[in-house]
Order: C-alpha cells, then sequence, then structure tokens
C-alpha cells in the first residue's frame, strides 16, 4: 500500500479517536483553610486549580482576617461562629495557651456547621470529589472524614509538630525534631534531647489539642475518631518541603514534595539577581 494512504488512513483513526473521546471535566473541591500566613500557601494552589478549571468551594469564618468572602477563584461558605470574645482575649492569653484557644475556636466552628442540617445537606448534595485542607488545624480533617470524602493536605505543620512524625517512621535518633537544633549526627546526650524535644509534642497532642475535638469526635463521627489517626488516612500529602534539603529519612509514597512551589516568577527572579551583581560590580 502507498505510503501517502497508509498515513491518510492513520490520520483519519486518528481524528475518530479524538472525536469520540469524552470530554474533560474540572474537579468539585472543597477547601477548608487556616486563617494567617498559612492562607499565603493555600491561596497559591487555588489559583492553580482555578486556572485548570476546577471549582472550588472555600469554609471561612465571618471574622477571617485574610479569606476574602468575594474572590473570583472560589465560592466562599461564612460560618458565623463567635470569635470576638476569643480574640478580645487572644493575646492576654497567647502565652499561656494559645493552642488550647485557637483549636478551641475551630472546634466552635465545626460545631455550627455539623448542626447546621442546610448546610451538611448543601455540602452532601454539592458532590465535592474531595477536601483540601491545611491540618494545622484540625476542622477540614474531620469534615472529610464526617462528609466521606478523600482528604488532600496541603501541609508542613500537623496540629501537634511536623508532618513527617505523624505519617512515617521517624528514629529519634538520627532525626532531629524540629526546633531542637540538632542534626542527623548526635551523641547521647543530644538523642536526649531530641527525645525530649519530642515528648513535648506528644504531650501538646495528648492534652492540649487532642481535648479539643475528642466532643466533636464522639458525637458525630462513627465509632469515634483520633486526630493522628485521620491524619495518616489522608488520602494525599502535598508537601511544602524538599525532601532533598532535608535530612535523611523515611518517606510514604502518597506524600508529594512541592518545596519551591511559591516560586512561580523565576525569569525575574533571575534578572532581579543579575542586576544586583551588577550593581555591585559597579
Amino acid at each position: 500500500m502507498p505510503l501517502h494512504c497508509v498515513c491518510g488512513i492513520f490520520t483519519f483513526l486518528s481524528v475518530c479517536l479524538i472525536s469520540f473521546t469524552t470530554p474533560c471535566n474540572g474537579g468539585n473541591i472543597l477547601v477548608f483553610p487556616v486563617d494567617g500566613s498559612h492562607w499565603v500557601n493555600m491561596k497559591i494552589l487555588l489559583e492553580e486549580l482555578h486556572a485548570r478549571g476546577h471549582n472550588i468551594t472555600v469554609i471561612r469564618a465571618s471574622t477571617s482576617w485574610y479569606i476574602a468572602e468575594k474572590s473570583p477563584l472560589y465560592t466562599s461558605i461564612t460560618i458565623a461562629i463567635p470569635m470576638d470574645e476569643g480574640l478580645e482575649n487572644f493575646f492576654d492569653d497567647y502565652l499561656q495557651e494559645n493552642m488550647r484557644v485557637s483549636h478551641s475556636i475551630w472546634s466552635q466552628a465545626l460545631v455550627e456547621i455539623f448542626d447546621d442540617e442546610n448546610m451538611i445537606k448543601s455540602l452532601m448534595d454539592s458532590q465535592y470529589d474531595f477536601v483540601l485542607t491545611d491540618p494545622a488545624m484540625a476542622p477540614g480533617v474531620l469534615l472529610a472524614k464526617y462528609l466521606k470524602l478523600p482528604l488532600v493536605l496541603n501541609v508542613r505543620w500537623i496540629t501537634s509538630g511536623e508532618g513527617h512524625f505523624a505519617i512515617a517512621p521517624s528514629p529519634l535518633s538520627y532525626i532531629p525534631v524540629p526546633g531542637s537544633g540538632l542534626t542527623d549526627k548526635m551523641n547521647f546526650m543530644q538523642r536526649i534531647k531530641n527525645m525530649f524535644f519530642y515528648s513535648i509534642i506528644l504531650f501538646q497532642q495528648k492534652f492540649i489539642v487532642g481535648p479539643s475535638y475528642d466532643a466533636l469526635c464522639d458525637k458525630y463521627i462513627e465509632d469515634g475518631c483520633d486526630i493522628i489517626a485521620l491524619l495518616q488516612e489522608a488520602d494525599i500529602w502535598l508537601f511544602r518541603s524538599d525532601f532533598v534539603f532535608d535530612f535523611p529519612r523515611p518517606t510514604m509514597p502518597n506524600v508529594v514534595y512541592i518545596g519551591g512551589f511559591k516560586d512561580t516568577n523565576k525569569k525575574q527572579t533571575k534578572m532581579s539577581t543579575t542586576r544586583i551583581r551588577s550593581g555591585l560590580e559597579a
């Protein structure tokens, strides 16, 4: 058969395959972010998801400082929670019980959602594909469990400590706890120090963070729950770190390292660096 006939048949078949391919629809994503500096990281992910045609719904507090109620990126669900009193005394209590107050506020927000039958029905009817949340606070994790949706974490820090220690084996003799000032090469006393820092994390989770959500787990989650166990069950961890720049440690296949994802304008950065060098040389 002549070559041009073969090419013609191949082209015809290719066009037919393309014509009968089902269209690709964007996903329907429910986002439960954390306010403040954590929102800076989350917003970058939302911008990329929106650019790819995904439909995004963001749950925000009525007194949110950074998360706008109206945005071209997403549709918002605003929760009216009694944060005024907590925020009024927040800075007075900061040094003593910052973590307890923060988790208590978000725990109240989750109660508002679970007790609102209309909101729960709306969330169910929206048929979200998954929940994207920052696990520095646990409400998004609990909401995903309650709605029986896949969970994606935008993570470096969890409710108490660094995320690696919850998702993968982390031998304390070789992996330093952040804030300890240690490296992966420790003598005996340094390993004791590392264990002490890790004990603080366990104490915070057991006696400060956990109790804030125990009542929610018992009341709203079937068979109860444990925050760390729910984090470990997450489908994907988008980890805001670069594995090659960290100390050697085990990891898991569902951990995706996205360190450097905020460096969007590399050309401009390179140009600025060149200008700085030129100025120094001059």
